[in-house]
Parts: structure tokens; sequence; C-alpha cells
């Protein structure tokens, strides 16, 4: 073939063919030429496209693969030990100068450079008609906890458990993540056993229970916004709260008890009291921040961030007929 090319082209040559006349004959033999090419690629990548298929959309077939390249790797380990790279978390070694990255911080602790905030701290601020804005420039953005004195949220037990039955029986069927009471067995409990217990208790003094539950399920949540109200402070741009906490103790003595809560936490009293501890996390506990004790009064709320604080509350003095009742909302938040 290559010697009638030559034979061909020189017998253009001789003819004193032009260039443009050369094109015009050769075009159809260089479009041929060009076709053989892309055939030719075509069934040497045929076999890799159809492999890449199977290896997609044919679970057997790319188990059978997997264990034939298994197999390989087993039979080259006298000759190259490939091990290293297996269990290595990069293949590509890095300079000395790159430093690792800090573990992730415990739920009791916090970084260092917080300590800053409250190490002059002498006690928890109060404040009345604010907005959400003066209280993130002035507290949240440092670290620092604060007492709304008229959150303005008040309600009892009869009341809640009324909203409940009329707006939210959807939330009594829910099952909370974290239940602490002594209305029934934790390996027995039913909210909706329970919260019947406490309304056929109505009115008597010689039953005292304590009830303590959070909801994370997603429906549960929503649920709970129909009948535990925002207080005015929340404001409507910020992140519903991902979770929700209710706090009920009836004529009974509570040690203080610590519960996890996470991010930007919103406390409403509805009605009674509980005694509050905000402990700083360490390294901050080391002496260098104090422990901030409060009593948390109905009407009342408070707004801290678990950057630096964790929460405990209890109950020394229970009132006589008031039961102390308390919602806890947990929002994912940035400054």
């Amino acid at each position: 073939m290559e010697e009638e090319l030559k034979v061909f082209f020189e017998d253009c040559r001789r003819q004193e063919f032009s260039a443009k006349e050369m094109l015009t004959i050769c075009l159809p033999l260089i479009w041929r030429i060009r076709l053989a090419r892309i055939i030719k690629w075509c069934f040497f990548l045929l076999p890799f496209v159809v492999v890449y298929l199977l290896w997609l959309y044919s679970d057997s077939f790319a188990w059978s693969v997997s264990a034939v390249g298994r197999l390989l790797l087993i039979q080259i380990l006298p000759l190259w030990d490939w091990t290293p790279y297996y269990n290595a978390k990069c293949l590509i070694s890095r300079g000395e100068s790159v430093q690792e990255p800090p573990p992730p911080l415990g739920k009791l602790e916090t970084q260092w450079q917080n300590c800053a905030l409250c190490e002059a701290l002498e006690g928890i601020a109060t404040a009345s008609n604010v907005s959400y804005s003066t209280v993130e420039s002035e507290y949240l953005d440092r670290g620092l906890p604060v007492i709304i004195t008229d959150s303005g949220l008040k309600m009892d037990v009869p009341n809640l458990l009324e909203l409940i039955e009329e707006k939210s029986s959807q939330w009594m069927s829910s099952d909370p993540c974290d239940v602490s009471s002594n209305l029934m067995l934790r390996k027995l409990f039913n909210l909706e056993a329970a919260l019947g217990k406490i309304r056929s208790w109505q009115g008597q003094t010689s039953n005292t229970w304590h009830l303590q539950l959070r909801n994370c399920q997603k429906k549960a949540v929503k649920s709970s916004r129909l009948f535990l109200e925002r207080p005015y402070y929340y404001p409507y741009h910020l992140a519903p709260y991902y979770s929700s906490w209710l706090l009920a103790v009836h004529q009974q003595k509570r040690k203080q008890a610590e519960i996890y809560v996470r991010g930007l936490v919103f406390m409403q009293q509805l009605s009674g009291h509980f005694e509050l501890v905000l402990q700083p996390k360490n390294p901050c506990d080391k002496g260098v921040c104090p422990s901030l004790r409060m009593r948390l009064n109905a009407g009342e709320g408070l707004i801290f961030t678990t950057d630096i604080w964790s929460l405990s509350y209890g109950l020394e003095k229970p009132h006589t007929k008031q039961t102390s009742l308390a919602s806890i909302f947990e929002v994912d938040w940035q400054s």
C-alpha cells in the first residue's frame, strides 16, 4: 500500500497538479484512513467499556472482579509488600512541617482560648425588654449567659396537658430520646401513659413525681412547637430548634443533675422554679472561670451557648402546691 501511494504521488508531481487539486483527489482517501483509525480505536476500547458497564450495573460481576483482584494481590505479596499503602491514610508522604489537626473536643471540653471570656466573670447578668440582636452582640458573642427577667411564658401542668391533647396528639405517641422519671420503669415507659398518671394525680398531695424528657425525632420536635411557645426574643430568622426538653418536678426534692445540651440554648421557666448551675468546661473549670448558680423563677428565661458552659438543674425547696415546669430549646447556632 505504501509503495502504491509513493508511485501515485510521483505521477501527480510529474503531471504538475496543484496543492488544491491534490487535496481534492486525496480527500476521500484521507477520510477512509481516518475512519479506519476510529474503527480500530473503537474495537480497542470496546472491551474496557463493556467491563466498566458490567462493573457499574452488575453486582455479581463487580464482586467477582474484586475477588479476583484480592487473589492477585495476595499472590504478589512475596514480590511486593503493598500492605503499608493499604493501611495508610495518605499515599503521599507529607513533610514534617504539616501539623496534624487537633483531636475533636469532648462534650465537656472547650478551647483554652475561650477561658479568657469568663475568667473575670463574677455573676450572671440579667436583662429585660431586649431584642435578640442585643442579646447576641452583648452576651452570646462573648460566651456570656444571661437571664431574661420578662420572658413572659407561664403555664401550669393542667393547661399544658390540655394543650397537648388538643393540638399535639402526635407528640404523645412519640418516643423520647432521653427520659428520666419515677412515674414508671424505663423499659415500660410510655409517654401517653405517663401523662395519664400525671393527669389522674392532679390535686393529690401524696404523690410526688418528676419527669425529664427530650425530643429529638424530627416529627416530635415539630409537633412540640404547637404547645411550647417561643419567647419574644427568639427571632424568626433564627433556625428552628432541633431538640426540645420538658422538665417537670412535683413536690419532690431533686439533686443537681446534669443534662447534655448542645448549641444555643433557650430555657423557659413556665411555673415554679429550678436551681440551675452553669459549670465551665475543661480546662476553664481548673480555677479559671467560676461556676454560676442561679434560681430561675416562673416567667424568666435563660440563654447561653454550650461552647463554654454545661447545664445542671435541681430543686432544693419544692413548692407545696405548684409544679416546677420548664422547657428547653436547642438551636444550631453560629455567631
